[in-house]
């Protein structure tokens, strides 16, 4: 409520503003209703909250670990001070509750649903909601479309998602791999200390027991075809083959011995000697999971380096803190020039020192400081600066329009060139950089098939409403409680063991960072015909929040407009207006005013959000 032009900017809100309130929520890729299994955590409801979270998340304990945590990066206390841990929290719920049988959880929820106190935003992706659209088809056409074959090109977490939801929506479902094991990228590309790997299988259990079959060391472009696969009786095909190639940097020296890319020594790492030092190049995530394995594997001497500066370094500030606790050292802002080398063995790697990453257009074009040539002496050098596209796995699907890059063409909706042809995750032109994003694509992919082969599309609607919490409602410990560090293995322990570097809260210490949530989707509501206007509210709100002020003062968009229009004809002699404006900026939903209130006027309520779709 910023004051512009002598006056102060108001808005009405309606569903899309509240939910951005619930910030979030509002920023996780499958829309986890986050603040209410945060809130069941404080209150020791530990089902309740791995339901919550599993609802939308057909992945949700592989989540807990390796998300990016994008809830985290808009949580609105880490404005003033900590987010709360909201992935590790997540964590907490997980290992507490296990890995459930989708169908017991879909079974788990419709019972809990039916109850009064049972509340929870519900995302069209909901298992409830997915469950019962068998049961929903309106014409013949459509009813006929369930059971019809879906094929699906990979086991990563876009495939995974995909035909969770397809099997909860009745469609027969196989799921093709190359590879011998399911799991795509979250089990060859993320090592075991992040990842444990009996995590990740029981949630692909999970999965295949709704009856989606799983055809290992097939690949679609060499073993089957897109032609065959329509023989087959496939109606429909999502391409989920991510980017299995390593991208290299063109400079002298690449095919020296002792050069390895990221992917094949993640993949492969027990089978390569690293000898004493090893540098690894690149600043993302991977890098750093490269040099802790180099770490676990003996090596010595394990360094970084980097294009990025330290304050735009892509790994997270927890994986950096995790690598220099096991005596990674980091060298930013180098560039590599040209690998040396003796006897046809890599010997060391030259840098320059990088003036600017961007050229003045925006454009990926690195400069160089002159005369700051350097060498760094080596044994082993681990490329991890990005993925590419195998264009051989399309092979057989010609029409099928691609990017210079390689990457697939494809819409909002997942629908490429090809009819009936979907294509998700990272091979998508726009791909998904994280597990959740790529968890999202599967979803939205799993939608456009159902509207595809039913033959008409889906529409979803958003109702919100809001629900009166309890006239005792009280959540000032919200700002009284000091973030904890998450608890981790001391760093010789977890290099010797190779155990999860992360622990986990114990139950005391998750309940209470679970109080930290300020329960953002929680509101004010004014009843105008009991307020005295007495000015007790604004007295009361240590933060400054609300305001009483001249409606004359106040302006902002066309439903405020139609608002105070409202007003001024319902009472039309009346002179003197007053308003309370609200700044939801800084609002930690407390709850003091609506308690102090003589006139009985305020309201606390919460905000919920549904999805349905049609």
């Amino acid at each position: 409520m910023e004051q512009q032009t002598g006056k102060y900017q108001v808005r009405i809100l309606g569903i899309e503003e509240y939910r951005a309130l619930t910030a979030c929520q509002s920023a996780c890729p499958v829309g986890t209703d986050t603040k209410r299994y945060v809130s069941a955590i404080s209150r020791g409801d530990y089902e309740k909250a791995y339901l919550i979270a599993r609802q939308t998340n057909p992945l949700v304990s592989v989540c807990s670990r390796v998300c990016t945590a994008p809830c985290e990066k808009s949580c609105r206390k880490g404005e003033t001070g900590s987010p709360v841990d909201i992935r590790a929290l997540k964590r907490f719920a997980c290992d507490q509750h296990g890995a459930a049988s989708t169908k017991r959880v879909v079974q788990r929820l419709d019972e809990l649903s039916r109850r009064a106190d049972w509340v929870s935003d519900r995302a069209g992706n909901h298992v409830l909601n997915l469950s019962r659209q068998v049961g929903k088809a309106r014409t013949k056409q459509a009813a006929a479309a369930q059971g019809a074959r879906v094929a699906i090109v990979g086991s990563g977490p876009t495939g995974l998602a995909a035909a969770h939801d397809l099997a909860l929506l009745g469609y027969a479902v196989t799921i093709f791999e190359a590879a011998p094991h399911a799991g795509g990228q979250l089990r060859s590309g993320i090592p075991a200390f992040r990842l444990p790997k009996d995590v990740l299988q029981k949630e692909i259990d999970a999965i295949l027991e709704l009856g989606v079959e799983l055809r290992l060391n097939t690949t679609v472009g060499a073993d089957l075809t897109l032609t065959q696969l329509r023989e087959e009786g496939y109606q429909a095909v999502l391409l989920t083959i991510g980017l299995q190639d390593p991208m290299r940097i063109e400079i002298e020296g690449t095919g020296l011995r002792g050069v390895h890319t990221g992917i094949d020594y993640v993949r492969n790492h027990d089978k390569i000697e690293l000898g004493r030092s090893c540098l690894v190049i690149g600043g993302g995530g991977v890098a750093i999971d490269c040099a802790q394995h180099a770490v676990r594997q003996g090596a010595e001497q394990v360094m970084i380096a980097c294009l990025e500066s330290w304050e735009t370094m892509p790994a997270s500030r927890v994986e950096i803190e995790d690598a220099q606790e096991e005596g990674i050292t980091f060298h930013p802002s180098l560039g590599p020039q040209r690998f040396l080398g003796e006897d046809g063995r890599v010997t060391g790697v030259q840098f320059m020192k990088v003036a600017s990453i961007f050229d003045g257009e925006g454009r990926f074009n690195p400069s160089y400081e002159p005369d700051s040539e350097h060498v760094i002496r080596v044994d082993s050098v681990i490329l991890a600066v990005g993925q590419a596209s195998n264009l051989a796995s399309l092979k057989g699907l010609e029409g099928l329009e691609v990017t210079p890059a390689g990457q697939i063409k494809a819409g909002d909706d997942m629908s490429t060139s090809l009819p009936g042809v979907f294509a998700g995750g990272d091979v998508r032109w726009r791909f998904a950089r994280n597990a959740t994003e790529a968890i999202a694509d599967g979803q939205k992919a799993a939608r456009s098939i159902h509207g595809y082969l039913r033959g008409e599309a889906l529409n979803v609607r958003q109702t919100g409403h809001m629900r009166a919490l309890p006239a005792d409602f009280l959540n000032t410990r919200c700002d009284t409680i000091a973030a904890a560090r998450i608890p981790k293995r001391e760093a010789q322990v977890r290099v010797r063991t190779r155990e999860e570097i992360t622990l986990g809260f114990e139950e005391k210490e998750a309940r209470e960072q679970a109080a930290r949530c300020r329960q953002c989707s929680i509101q004010t509501v004014f009843d105008r015909s009991r307020c005295l206007l007495c000015g007790t509210c604004v007295d009361t709100c240590t933060q400054g929040t609300l305001k009483l002020v001249r409606l004359e003062d106040i302006e902002g968009d066309e439903r405020l407009a139609q608002l105070t229009a409202a007003l001024k004809k319902g009472a039309p002699g009346t002179r003197a207006r007053t308003a309370i404006i609200k700044d939801e900026s800084r609002c930690v939903s407390c709850g003091m005013c609506a308690r102090r209130c003589p006139g009985g006027a305020i309201t606390m309520a919460e905000f919920n959000l549904d999805e349905e779709w049609e």
